[in-house]
């Protein structure tokens, strides 16, 4: 009669293989789970002021209707390019409002994480309205920043490929009038040894300035390269000369596009050209282009595009009323 054996693996396999499905067991439950998206509302500057801590990609904070914020808020975490952090009115008509409490300190508004999406807020009451510090990929829609010490919004820092859109800008430059842009991008060259010049790449679209812009409606710093301005509204009303603030925008960056925007001098004899470009360092002031604008600089004099001595600008297709001065300088 035959035998029937039961075979057995070896003694050390056997080990080896329950060792091995032992740790695939354990590692079945290491395996961490994804953090899920979290949505709030709040209507008390505690409650935004914890969400903005314990922020994570995909969360979405709303901020009540008609509610006031009051303090200096900061948004430090990183959204993602496919999970952005979002902070949003909840309302687009009774829009809440983040007041910084005081004109003459503080940031009402200061991001400096990536991937952040804000809408329907308004930003006053503050030294500076918005800041972005080496904050990238950040869009701003239907925004108001008004009542500010200084400049509205801020791109600082290397903060790139952001945008502003459908949004106003108006009353800045109340603490300091030279100060006291609409929109500023970079940094003067003799804060580069603190801030990071390369903030490149920049949107600023459909966004109304003024009245009561102190200086300069946008103020694009050498250092930086490739900033968008277009279909945007220039109320020159309020602009105060003030440390050279004597235009609507003042180009010191290189292969700025300025296109497609409407300024209105409003008989302020401060304003002594529509737009200026100037060399601020060697190299930069370079290949501005403007196309498209129309301006109503109420007599003849004001130039609707000055590049100063070093500075390069091409220019088509521009249009002022009454007919008069065009360009001046290296324009092409």
């Amino acid at each position: 009669m035959n035998e029937m054996y039961i075979t057995q693996p070896p003694v050390g396999k056997l080990k080896k293989s329950v060792a091995l499905a032992a740790i695939l067991s354990l590692t079945a439950f290491a395996i961490p789970t994804p953090s899920q998206a979290a949505s709030v509302t709040c209507s008390t500057s505690s409650c935004l002021k914890s969400a903005l801590a314990n922020a994570q990609p995909g969360d979405v904070i709303t901020l009540a209707a008609g509610a006031t914020f009051t303090g200096n808020f900061v948004a430090a975490k990183n959204g993602t390019s496919s999970a952005k952090i979002t902070i949003k009115g909840a309302s687009s008509t009774n829009k809440p409002i983040i007041n910084g409490g005081t004109t003459s300190s503080g940031y009402a508004l200061h991001i400096t994480g990536d991937y952040y999406d804000i809408r329907n807020v308004k930003v006053t009451n503050a030294k500076k309205g918005i800041m972005l510090d080496h904050a990238n990929n950040t869009w701003i829609e239907y925004v108001d920043v008004y009542k500010i010490g200084e400049e509205g919004v801020h791109y600082r820092d290397g903060s790139s490929n952001n945008v502003i859109k459908n949004s106003t800008v108006q009353d800045t430059g109340l603490l300091n009038p030279e100060y006291g842009e609409g929109v500023y991008v970079g940094s003067d060259v003799g804060k580069w040894g603190s801030y990071k010049k390369e903030t490149n790449n920049n949107r600023i679209s459909y966004v109304t300035f003024g009245p009561n812009v102190r200086a300069e409606h946008i103020d694009i710093k050498e250092g930086s390269s490739r900033t968008t301005v277009e279909y945007c509204t220039f109320n020159g009303t309020g602009i105060s000369g003030a440390n050279y603030a004597d235009s609507f925008m003042d180009v010191k960056g290189n292969d700025v596009v300025v296109k497609n925007n409407t300024g209105y001098r409003n008989n302020n004899s401060k304003i002594i050209d529509a737009f200026q470009v100037h060399e601020r360092v060697s190299g930069w002031g370079k290949n501005a282009s403007f196309t498209g604008n129309k301006v109503y600089l109420d007599n003849s004099t004001p130039y609707v595009v000055n590049a100063y001595s070093g500075a390069t600008a091409t220019a088509s297709s521009n249009t002022r009323s009454p007919s008069g001065n065009m360009y001046k300088g290296s324009v092409n």
